[in-house]
């Protein structure tokens, strides 16, 4: 019985650390104890309450206390999956729900009914069960994250100049990076759709072509969604319009301090072999740009 074995093996281990620990802090009190002697048995217990000192305590009830929660848990898990995957529940269930995610999901490549562990408006994280192509090999706990699809855009004007931000985000470490224009995909609505909207919004600017660059799958080997490469061009100033967003709309406009740059084809081509765009993303969409053919002067 594995819940019977790891209680047994989590007293076992107490009862080790807890002699061991004895043995090295109190070595008088073990030599008195092993002699065998009846009549001194009063003594060596007085020495090592007289020794014994409150760290020494904790440690030892913390032994006890972590193999029994180790058991608990482990009961736990084995009789709520019948898998070992701790507190899982059903396919159905979330063990954290902080909202509902309305995206793609993707659950062609696993074996079994995906079990959810987080689901959130922006993202659901679950487990996949997954044969590795070109194996026998099976994995059953697969993390796998299903992720809104996402567009980048880079915007060139009709006086050949390409629209930027420099601007930091949460995961730059509190380093400045140049940026693109980027959302994500709502959902109902069409990549190029979103592509417009975004570069309608955050730019204020107007193109007459979107060239698709291509579709890239984010992480290969957890999902992430995908991304959605654009070069606009012909772009123009629109008049300001306030922006009024749908309740249910999944991307906020960006709080973060942007500060408009305007480049050049060579300032881009500098700013880009310079890695200024710190986010794969951006630099995935300006690589792609740059090999277009109207930008391959």
């Amino acid at each position: 019985n594995k819940t019977n074995g790891l209680t047994t093996l989590g007293h076992t281990t107490a009862r080790m650390v807890s002699i061991r620990s004895r043995n090295q802090l109190f070595p008088s009190a073990n030599t008195d104890k092993m002699s065998g002697a009846a009549g001194n048995r009063g003594g060596v217990r007085k020495r090592f309450l007289d020794v014994v000192s409150p760290n020494a305590v904790i440690f030892l009830l913390g032994s006890v206390v972590g193999g029994a929660l180790v058991a608990f848990l482990f009961q736990q898990s084995t009789s709520q999956s019948g898998s070992g995957n701790m507190l899982l529940k059903s396919s159905s269930d979330c063990q954290i729900s902080l909202g509902t995610y309305r995206g793609n999901e993707y659950t062609e490549g696993s074996l079994s009914a995906p079990i959810c562990l987080v689901n959130s408006k922006f993202m659901k994280v679950s487990l996949h069960k997954v044969k590795l192509p070109g194996t026998d090999q099976i994995i059953d706990d697969w993390l796998w994250v299903d992720y809104h699809d996402r567009i980048n855009v880079l915007a060139q004007t009709t006086e050949n100049e390409f629209l930027v931000f420099e601007q930091t985000k949460y995961a730059l470490e509190g380093r400045s990076s140049l940026a693109i224009v980027g959302g994500i995909v709502e959902p109902q609505e069409d990549p190029h759709e979103t592509a417009r909207r975004e570069v309608d919004e955050e730019l204020l600017q107007t193109c007459q072509e979107f060239h698709f660059l291509g579709r890239y799958r984010t992480d290969v080997n957890r999902g992430v969604g995908w991304l959605n490469s654009f070069l606009a061009t012909g772009c123009t100033t629109h008049q300001h319009a306030e922006v009024v967003q749908d309740e249910g709309q999944v991307g906020k406009a960006d709080t973060e301090e942007q500060i408009l740059k305007r480049l050049s084809l060579s300032e881009l081509r500098e700013a880009f072999a310079a890695g200024k765009f710190l986010e794969v993303q951006w630099t995935a969409t300006i690589g792609e740009a740059l090999q277009h053919p109207l930008l391959r002067q």
